[in-house]
């Protein structure tokens, strides 16, 4: 399973804290006592044989087996288990804090299992099983899949922004000519977004400099290192916030919903979940109640 999710051998052993070579020895076993060969190893990536792809369906319910039955047995009744949550990269900084704090404070022998990641392979894990549950963010016209179900925790937006001297009012794609951009890697859709909209413009998109980290890309902007996209509610909460400027730019729209997603089979420890929701849609108005309020008269409004 780690093989497949990760599609290295490398990266799975870093995953299940092995050494490649005993990675390897263990598929290789895997493989001898069921007579059919699983990964194919000439492809870069690894890819699942069409065995591998049946083999790894059924690991994943006996998997989900093992860990319900492991969550029944508590003498006092209390949940338990292990429970695997995705977190996309742009909702760690208000989900990976107090909400689960309070989880593992209310929940105490669940056992929490955390990974960050981009929205869309985090909801394909959560598809294929690979985690139980996700936080994520999805255009607002995207629909979840049919194999997935979501309650929607609230809604987003992306705001171009620019060094407040650098900022004259509302621009045209075109206009954007020759802008070096502080972006998210590359798997970001948001980025993707972007790219796509100044190509329809036959404007090319200048990647200065790529990182996870929205504060740090909002203080390359205030020192005029080039134009960034990001979470309007991160840009209400920053320290850097009267230093920078939201750039309105026509064809460029970016609203989002925050999902928390589930797979279709019922699970024991759901109320872990539930009350995970509820802490998030908490913190997520608490944090747009705050970014509401004027913070002083010498910032000027966003």
């Amino acid at each position: 399973m780690a093989v497949a999710d990760t599609r290295s051998v490398s990266q799975a052993a870093r995953q299940l804290f092995l050494t490649q070579p005993v990675v390897t020895r263990r598929l290789q076993r895997l493989e001898n006592t069921l007579g059919s060969t699983l990964v194919d190893r000439r492809r870069r990536p690894v890819r699942l044989t069409p065995a591998g792809y049946d083999v790894l369906e059924r690991c994943r319910r006996v998997l989900q087996s093992v860990r319900e039955v492991q969550a029944t047995v508590t003498p006092d009744g209390a949940l338990a288990g292990e429970l695997k949550i995705g977190v996309a990269h742009a909702l760690t900084e208000i989900t990976l804090t107090e909400p689960l704090d309070l989880l593992r404070k209310k929940f105490s022998k669940v056992e929490l299992r955390l990974t960050t990641g981009w929205s869309r392979g985090l909801l394909e894990q959560v598809r294929s099983g690979a985690l139980d549950a996700a936080v994520i963010l999805l255009p607002e016209e995207d629909a979840l899949p049919a194999a997935v179900r979501g309650v929607e925790i609230g809604k987003e937006q992306l705001v171009v922004v620019a060094p407040k001297q650098k900022s004259n009012g509302r621009q045209r794609l075109a206009q954007l000519q020759g802008v070096s951009w502080i972006l998210n890697p590359e798997g970001c859709a948001a980025r993707a977004g972007l790219q796509r909209a100044l190509q329809r413009a036959n404007v090319d998109m200048r990647v200065a400099l790529e990182t996870y980290n929205y504060e740090l890309q909002l203080s390359l902007v205030a020192r005029n290192r080039g134009w960034s996209l990001v979470p309007s509610r991160i840009l209400q909460g920053s320290r850097l916030r009267s230093r920078l400027h939201v750039v309105q730019v026509n064809g460029l729209h970016f609203p989002l919903r925050i999902w928390s997603v589930t797979g279709e089979a019922e699970l024991r420890l759901s109320p872990v979940i539930e009350e995970l929701n509820r802490e998030l849609k908490k913190r997520f108005l608490r944090t747009r109640a705050f970014s509401a309020k004027p913070r002083s008269r010498q910032i000027p409004p966003v």
